[in-house]
Parts: structure tokens; C-alpha cells; sequence
């Protein structure tokens, strides 16, 4: 194992290291993105004491090992790790560097299925009732709003006056590079247009490059919301509601009611959701199956009663 010292100075560190940022460098990566896969690739430098090329598909499986019962991380966290190292060494023998994949054959550990946790419909009113009490009612309502059509709070925080055209926002930049278009409901224009033409008459006429939500506190006065200002708007709603409110829970609601109320099939669901992993998607296919289940159960049971 080397040391932190020893790692400065060590040629074969250092050789490793230039084979990680020529993988990098030929990867189009959000920054955010470059950092994970940088770290990830670090546990496993930091652990092993030997060169890419002969690390053998035994010494993966101790580094699993490792991962899980030293480091203790999540299973998660554990699958992101050795996906990670996976695609690396997939790119190192199409790059000729090695004969060899010892990744191939270790499996990720197995999860439980994820649960959705959206929000129940009298809940989503109870929270538009609390938000009708707040002295920022068009804006924040025009917020719950957005979040309710699947954004993440950090591409709303990105979001520009621009980026909303024709009833439709445009997500230029978002978590495993998910861009894409989110169309509005009849509701969703309604409110954001209305918040739209509140703060034009609070300061005049807005630039296209300005934020599309902006602070209303008397220290960022004007400036744009960041992820803890909707993190202060969601805890103050969840206070006044006693709901387990959070900004993903939107997400989350949009998903399920792709699936459940509206009956889409998963691939175009995930198209508006901009999930790239179905793994990710199938508590809200899983959600669906059982309360079709139910239904057919309660059909069943109505023609033998």
C-alpha cells in the first residue's frame, strides 16, 4: 500500500495516473462527472500496489471485498466504484494497453428495488394551500410547479429567462449529461408566465441571460436561486404541511404519474424524465404493475362474489 508521500513520488503512480487522464480526455464529461470517475479510479490507485496490466481478476474481486467490509461503503457506492474501473479497463484493451479485461465476471452487488416517493395528490394540494399563505405566492407556486415536472433542483437553479420558449424548457445542462426538452402543461405555462410578468413589473424588462428564478431575501436580493434557496422554500413548505417534502420528491411525482395516471409507455416516460439507466426508472414500472395487480384482483373478485 503506498503512502500519501509515496504516491508523489512513485513512476509507476505516476504512470497509472497518465493512463486515467488519457481516458478522461477522450470521454465528453461534465465536469461534476470527471470528478466522480477521478475519484473512483483514486480508491482503487490508492488500494492496489500494482501496475494496470497486471492486475488480475482476483485482485478485483479483493477489491470488492475491500470496498464493502473496510470501507463499508453503500452497495451503491459500490457498483458506481466498479462500474467505474469497468469502463476503464474496457477502454484499455479496445486501446490495446492490456491483453486482458480482469473486470469481466465480477458482478455488482445486487440491490433492493428502489422505492418512488412521490407525492399523494391531497398532499400536493395541501402544499399549494400553504404556498397561497406565502408572501412569495407567484414565484414559488411557479416553482413547485416546475418541480413537479420532473426537474432537478439544480437545473432549475441553471435555468435562464431563454430557456423558456414556446411552452417548453430547454435543460442544457444536467446530472449523466440528461439534456433535453420538458414541455409544460397548460397549468405549468399558466403559472410560470404569471411569475414571468410579476417580475417584470418588479424590474422592468429582463435580459434573456437572466436567471429564470431569482432570490427574494433581503441578503441576494435579485440574484439567482440557488440549490439552498429551494432547499429553504421546500423546508418551509414541509414545516407549515408536516409533509416529508423535498425538491426530488417533484421528480419523483412526475415519473409516477407518467406511468400510473397517464398510462405512457416507460421508454417515451423516461424520455420526458431523462433517465439514461432503467434500473433507475423501475420503482415507477414496479408501481404500476402492482396497482394494475390490484385492479385485476378486485375485477376478479367481483365476478366470483
Amino acid at each position: 500500500m503506498f503512502t500519501a508521500n509515496h504516491l508523489k513520488r512513485s513512476p509507476l503512480q505516476t504512470f497509472a495516473k497518465a493512463r486515467v487522464d488519457e481516458f478522461l480526455a477522450l470521454r465528453s464529461l461534465q465536469p461534476k462527472s470527471r470528478k466522480a470517475y477521478q475519484a473512483d479510479l483514486r480508491i482503487f490507485m490508492d488500494w492496489c500496489d500494482l501496475a494496470w496490466v497486471d492486475v488480475s481478476r482476483c485482485k478485483v474481486t479483493q477489491f470488492k471485498t475491500f470496498l464493502l467490509k473496510e470501507r463499508e461503503l453503500a452497495l451503491s457506492s459500490v457498483n458506481r466504484v466498479l462500474r467505474t474501473l469497468k469502463s476503464f479497463y474496457r477502454w484499455m484493451l479496445l486501446s490495446e494497453y492490456i491483453n486482458a479485461d480482469p473486470t469481466i465476471g465480477i458482478q455488482q452487488e445486487r440491490l433492493p428495488d428502489p422505492v418512488a416517493k412521490d407525492l399523494e395528490d391531497e398532499e400536493v394540494l395541501r402544499i399549494y394551500e400553504a404556498i397561497e399563505l406565502s408572501k412569495l405566492v407567484l414565484r414559488d407556486r411557479a416553482l413547485f410547479l416546475i418541480l413537479l415536472h420532473g426537474l432537478r433542483a439544480e437545473e432549475v437553479c441553471r435555468l435562464n429567462i431563454e430557456d423558456y420558449v414556446n411552452g417548453e424548457l430547454a435543460i442544457k445542462e444536467a446530472k449523466w449529461d440528461s439534456k433535453g426538452e420538458v414541455p409544460l402543461t397548460k397549468l405549468g405555462i399558466q403559472d410560470l408566465d404569471a411569475y414571468l410578468i410579476w417580475r417584470k413589473e418588479q424590474e422592468g424588462e429582463i435580459s434573456p441571460e437572466s436567471p429564470l428564478f431569482v432570490s427574494c431575501s433581503n441578503r441576494s436580493q435579485g440574484t439567482r436561486l440557488t440549490y439552498w434557496g429551494i432547499r429553504h422554500v421546500m423546508d418551509d413548505l414541509a414545516e407549515k404541511t408536516g409533509i416529508d417534502l423535498h425538491s426530488h420528491r417533484g421528480r419523483h411525482t412526475f415519473a409516477t404519474n407518467l406511468i400510473v395516471k397517464y398510462e405512457l409507455d416507460p421508454s417515451l416516460a423516461m424520455e420526458l424524465t431523462r433517465h439514461r439507466d432503467i434500473r433507475s426508472f423501475r420503482c415507477y414500472t414496479n408501481r404500476k404493475n402492482k396497482i394494475a395487480a390490484k385492479r385485476a384482483f378486485l375485477k376478479a373478485a367481483e365476478r366470483l362474489n
